[in-house]
Parts: C-alpha cells; sequence; structure tokens
C-alpha cells in the first residue's frame, strides 16, 4: 500500500449532463423556478458519488488527508446545493438522498479516522513485540480490539449509506463499496492474528442462586470464568459489570465465583440480568458477556429533602438536598430530580451515603408565592420504587422594567429594547406584546441577554405613532412592565430592517468569526427566525465548514414575509435603547480561561452556551487521553470512556455533561438553568481531577 505523501489527486471527471437544447448546466444558483433541476440533481448525486469512492480509495491506499480532503470545502458545497436543488425535483428520493449523502460523508470521515488510528495502533504494537514488552504489546492490541469494532459499525453504516443512494438516484458505488470491504476485511484478518498471537478468549457463565432479588435482600449469582483452551482464571480477583455497576469478586481454584446482585433501576419481575467480565488494560485475557435470569422485587425507600432557604426570587441560588435510604442504608447511584410547580430545576444522583446537593437558579417560569421543591426518584415499576418529598418555600415576586427604542425604516418601524430586573440583571426567554397606537400587535422573545428587535408596519403617510411594549406574564414570578416611544410625523432614520442585506453580511461575518475562534458568539436573528451558533465549535470542524457552506442556503431564506399578529423570536444583537448605562464597552482581547467563560455565561443566562463550554472542556480531554477521534458524538464519548475504564463515578459526572450538552445542542428548547450549572460543576471536578 501507498502512504499518506501527497501522492496524486484522486479527483474523478464527472461529465455535466446535456438537455435536449445542448444546454449545460452545472451551478444550482442560476437555476430559476425548477428549471432543469432534475438534470442538477443527477449531476451533484454523480459529483459527490464520485468523490465519496475517491476517498475510498485513497483510504485503501492509507493518503489519509487525501481521504479527507475529497470530502472537504466542494463535497460541502455540492451538498448543500443538491439538498436545495432537491425541493425543486419531481422526484421526492432526492430528500432522502440528501440525508444519506451526509450521513456517508460523516462515516466515511469517521472511518478515515478510525482506519488511520488502527495503523498507527498496529505500528506501536509491532514495537513493543519487537522490544520484547509483552504488557505494552497486550495494552495496545486490547486497544485495537476496540478500534476494529469501531471500523467494523462504521464500515456498516457507510456501506448502508451508499446503497440507499444507488437505490435512490441510480449512481452506481459499487467500486467505492468494494474498496471499504477490502480494507475492512484487511483489518479484521489483521486484528484476528493479533489476538490469536497476544490475546487469550474467555468463556464466562454464571447462573442466579436465588429466584428473586431486590434492593433489601440481593440475589446471589454464582460463576466461573475459564479460557478459550478450557483452562479457569484461578484464585484471581476479576472485576465484573452488572449492568452499570462493577464490583470485583474472587475466584478460587476452580475459577468460579460468588457475587450479589442489588437491583436498582431494574424492570419489576422475571428479567434477564446482563454481566460482563472486565479484564484489566494490561490483561492477556479478553472481555466475555453472560446473563442470568432472576425475578426483581420492588422496596420503597426512604427520601427526606431540604432547602438552604426559605425565601428566593427570581435568579437566586439556593441548594436542595434530598436523602434516599432503605432500612437506614443510603442508596446510591439513584437519579433525583427536584422539581417546583411541576417543573423540573435540577437532576442529579446520589451518591455513596444516598444523599445529593444541587444547586439551583430560580426561573422566571415559577409562580410567586407559596411553593414545594419535590425531590422525587423518577422511577416507576423499578427495584426503587419512585417516591418523592417535599419541602416549602416562598417565591417573591421580583419587579422589572424595559427599555424601548423605536425608529423608521426603509420599510416599517425598527423597535428594540431589553427586559430587566429593577435590579439591572438581563431576562431571557419572556414574551413582550409590541402594540401601536395605529393598531396591531406583536409577540417577541426576549433573547439570552434579554434584548429583542423587529420590525412594525409604519402608519400612512409617516405620521406620527406611539409604539407600546407590554410584559405581562401572569405565569412568572416577574412583576409586570410597560415602556413608550414616540415617532413625530416625518421622523426617520434607526437601524436597518429585519432581514436586510446588513442581516446577510452579519451572518456570513459571524460564521467565519466562529471559525477564527471569536468568543462573541451570541444566537444571530434574521426575520422570523433565530439561528444560534454557540455550539458550532464542539461538533468540529467539518460541521462548522459546513454551515459556512450553508450560509447562502440560510441567507436566501432570511427575507421572508412576516405576520404582525404571530409570535416573532427577537434578534441576539446589542440595541441602542433610552435608559441608563448604556455605554457600549470593548470586548476584553485576552483569552478568556474556562472558568471565565462559564462564569460568564451563567451570570448572563446563557445556559446552553454554558454547557456546550463544559462539554467541550471533557470531550476534548477524554478524547486526547483514550485517542478518540475529534468527531466522535457525545453518546459514542460515553460509551468509549466506559470502555476506556474511567471510573464509574466520573461516568456518572460524564453522563451529567453529555445529557445538558445534547440538551443544549439538539432540544427545541433551552437547557434549564439547574442542569447547565451541574454541567459546569462536573466539568469543574475533571479538571481539579487533572483530567481536562
Amino acid at each position: 500500500m501507498g502512504t499518506d505523501d501527497g501522492g496524486p489527486a484522486l479527483n474523478r471527471q464527472v461529465e455535466t449532463p446535456t438537455d435536449d437544447n445542448e444546454t449545460q448546466q452545472e451551478n444550482p444558483d442560476s437555476v430559476s423556478d425548477g428549471e432543469y433541476s432534475d438534470e442538477t440533481a443527477a449531476w451533484l448525486a454523480r459529483t459527490m458519488g464520485g468523490q465519496l469512492e475517491n476517498s475510498s480509495i485513497a483510504l485503501s491506499n492509507d493518503q489519509y488527508d487525501q481521504a479527507r480532503s475529497v470530502l472537504g470545502d466542494d463535497y460541502d458545497k455540492r451538498l448543500e446545493q443538491y439538498v436545495e436543488v432537491a425541493g425543486d425535483t419531481s422526484s421526492d428520493t432526492d430528500d432522502t438522498a440528501a440525508k444519506e449523502f451526509e450521513a456517508a460523508r460523516e462515516n466515511q470521515r469517521n472511518l478515515t479516522d478510525e482506519v488511520q488510528r488502527y495503523r498507527q495502533q498496529y505500528a506501536a504494537y509491532q514495537t513493543a513485540r519487537e522490544r520484547g514488552d509483552e504488557r505494552e504489546a497486550r495494552i495496545t492490541a486490547r486497544a485495537m480490539e476496540r478500534t476494529a469494532s469501531n471500523i467494523s459499525d462504521r464500515s456498516e453504516a457507510l456501506n448502508q449509506n451508499l446503497e440507499r443512494i444507488e437505490n435512490t438516484t441510480s449512481v452506481d458505488l459499487s467500486s467505492g463499496q468494494t474498496e471499504i470491504n477490502e480494507t475492512t476485511a484487511e483489518i479484521s484478518a489483521t486484528q484476528a492474528s493479533v489476538r490469536e498471537e497476544t490475546l487469550v478468549g474467555t468463556t464466562l457463565t454464571v447462573q442466579a442462586i436465588d429466584s428473586t432479588a431486590s434492593f433489601s435482600d440481593p440475589g446471589t449469582v454464582f460463576g466461573q470464568i475459564q479460557t478459550e483452551n478450557g483452562s479457569v482464571i484461578a484464585d484471581e480477583a476479576i472485576e465484573l459489570r452488572i449492568e452499570n455497576r462493577t464490583q470485583t469478586v474472587q475466584t478460587d481454584s476452580g475459577g468460579v465465583f460468588e457475587t450479589q446482585y442489588q437491583p436498582r433501576a431494574a424492570t419489576l419481575g422475571s428479567q434477564s440480568i446482563s454481566i460482563e467480565y472486565v479484564p484489566d488494560t494490561d490483561s492477556v485475557y479478553l472481555s466475555d458477556n453472560a446473563t442470568f435470569t432472576i425475578d426483581v422485587q420492588q422496596v420503597t425507600p426512604d427520601v427526606t429533602s431540604e432547602t438552604s432557604t426559605e425565601t428566593v426570587r427570581y435568579g437566586d441560588r439556593f441548594n436542595a438536598t434530598t436523602s434516599v435510604s432503605v432500612e437506614s442504608a443510603g442508596v446510591d447511584e439513584v437519579p433525583v430530580e427536584f422539581a417546583i410547580d411541576g417543573a423540573v430545576v435540577a437532576r442529579t444522583t446520589t451518591g455513596p451515603n444516598g444523599t445529593a446537593t444541587e444547586t439551583i437558579r430560580l426561573p422566571a417560569s415559577i409562580n410567586d408565592g407559596d411553593r414545594r421543591v419535590v425531590a422525587r426518584i423518577p422511577y416507576e415499576n423499578r427495584a426503587i420504587a419512585g417516591v418523592q418529598s417535599e419541602t416549602p418555600i416562598v417565591v417573591a415576586e421580583t419587579r422589572t422594567t424595559l427599555l424601548l427604542n423605536a425608529s423608521r425604516a426603509a420599510d416599517g418601524i425598527i423597535v428594540e429594547g431589553q427586559l430587566r430586573t429593577v435590579d439591572g440583571d438581563t431576562v431571557a426567554g419572556r414574551p413582550v406584546r409590541l402594540q401601536t397606537d395605529a393598531g396591531g400587535t406583536q409577540r417577541v422573545e426576549t433573547t439570552r441577554n434579554g434584548s429583542f428587535r423587529t420590525s412594525l408596519e409604519n402608519p400612512p403617510s409617516n405620521e406620527s405613532v406611539t409604539v407600546i411594549a407590554t410584559f405581562d406574564e401572569p405565569q412568572s414570578n416577574l412583576g409586570n412592565a410597560t415602556a413608550t416611544a414616540t415617532l413625530t410625523a416625518g421622523s426617520g432614520g434607526g437601524n436597518p430592517p429585519v432581514g436586510s442585506d446588513s442581516d446577510s453580511d452579519l451572518l456570513i461575518d459571524t460564521l467565519v468569526a466562529i471559525l477564527l475562534g471569536s468568543d462573541e458568539r451570541p444566537a444571530a436573528g434574521f426575520g422570523n427566525g433565530i439561528i444560534g451558533y454557540s455550539w458550532l465549535p464542539v461538533v468540529g470542524g467539518g460541521a462548522a465548514l459546513t454551515v459556512v457552506g450553508a450560509a447562502w442556503f440560510v441567507v436566501s431564506r432570511i427575507r421572508q414575509p412576516r405576520e404582525t399578529d404571530s409570535t416573532v423570536p427577537a434578534a441576539a444583537a446589542e440595541v441602542s435603547m433610552s435608559g441608563p448605562d448604556q455605554t457600549a464597552t470593548q470586548p476584553d482581547t485576552t483569552t478568556p480561561t474556562f472558568e471565565d467563560r462559564v462564569e460568564t455565561h451563567l451570570d448572563s443566562g446563557n445556559y446552553d452556551a454554558a454547557a456546550m463550554v463544559a462539554y467541550t472542556a471533557v470531550h476534548d480531554a477524554l478524547a486526547a487521553k483514550n485517542g478518540l477521534g475529534e468527531g466522535v458524538t457525545h453518546w459514542e464519548l460515553l460509551q468509549r470512556s466506559r470502555e476506556h475504564g474511567v471510573p464509574e463515578e466520573q461516568m456518572t459526572a460524564l453522563e451529567t455533561v453529555v445529557e445538558a450538552f445534547e440538551t443544549a445542542a439538539f432540544a427545541p428548547s433551552s437547557v434549564d438553568p439547574a442542569r447547565a450549572e451541574a454541567a459546569v460543576e462536573r466539568a469543574r471536578e475533571f479538571r481539579s481531577n487533572g483530567d481536562p
């Protein structure tokens, strides 16, 4: 095989289709009203198919940089064009194909990373063997097992993508599939040889001795661990993982062990319970899995709770503590939710002594008055019953104020402002009603810095008009506020309208700033939609390039008609407002630390961004420490970390960070403050332990 030494490019030449009028169509931007859309889609499909095959060929020749670059900017551009054109074609399958082309790109990129990693691991393995370092050879061989398994999974997924593309576009991708299968088969054969010369397979057998198991009365399980040649692993301390918990047991001279199964989250009734033998990282033995069947019975725990204060206001932080026990023994690793008025404000897991404490920041959505903080176990029909405890608390009303500014523009009145508490704290995610004395009402929602910006219809003849902004949300602990702004007849000036060319420029400039590492990343609002991009650096350069390439696609849609009676998300840019302390400040040019960034985001109520920063810190460190690719997904990070032997208590912390990240990055609503703060705290713990 060749090496990645910048060898000849492997770009296939794909002809542009020709119609009956000999008109060649390559650029979808010039297609109007669906003209030639089918031909253009077919050309784009062949082009991307050729790039996928070229990447597979480069990968088979160990030209990893070439394999990646083939699926770089040009592929991203073609994919964006394909998505655009697919909406105008006569076939619905083009929309399906677009998704498969996108998935194929990601799977091909990840497969390239995994194959390169395997080759590097194999070279290190051979070096260790040549030095006679059997321990290092075993450690590396075990890491190769995981990588080879990942390659097999990626290869299977990629083949499925290519098959679906072939079925929906009639593009022949067979040569690319052949290259992928040959590469995967070669690695599988290599790993089989490594396994045979360095590692020893095992067989785990288990059987439940007791017919039932509960937390208060665990079930006894017997088992035996043998090698593949029939000998036993005798008189050794071995690690077992039962469901998500690990424990160490001692084998006797016959390789037999005894352990206890103490269920917590298991579903009631007869259950098949998974158990895994987990060898040390330098062990000669491979892992193995088995199952046993047992009847799971329920235990109702005692749950108590308390809060650190009796009265809270909007934005206040306070601690909530709960304790879960059965017959005075603490129940560890049980999830607990804290809720106020039915809204979950924090999630956590009990520690070794069965207690858990979370810092809660009171959201605006909780009504003022006498309330109860509920600590509950979110289980139903589980070994530990789902029970709860309540603690009374008083939520006091917080007074608010509105700042408002209005100016005329070419196509309407630009209205912008900010919602704050009387103490100056900005209020995010709250509805503000806008209306003019000429009639018509519009609702906007404040952004993460409490601001809003939108456009209202200009009255005829540019006559005098008064804009009234009102905040009077009944389901809230925030007080009402009203502000007015008056425009005299014929007054003009002001900012450009929402959805103007300046918005397009701002989108492009900001996306570029993201790639260049700028920390000035508020969500940008255009027309009737919000484009949030504070999460882009987390998901890797490839995704960021995709978004930059997609800018033309987004910009073409930002000039949409506005309905004045519908809810319009507000723009996130800082606005000019009447009121005190509005002097602009220059950003600090000093690179912010992790603590600076998370504190800034938390203090400003930007909980999504705080969760992103927490995840990024943990992700990057674990990816580097465990040899994971930059493109590893958040759930893959969890799985791989567990496979690499990250301690269970750290896995619990990692789950907290990952769950907050998933909500922040992908959910339609923002991550709640308590979950974001918990993710930040877990990230701090990782850093204090020397991980990130």
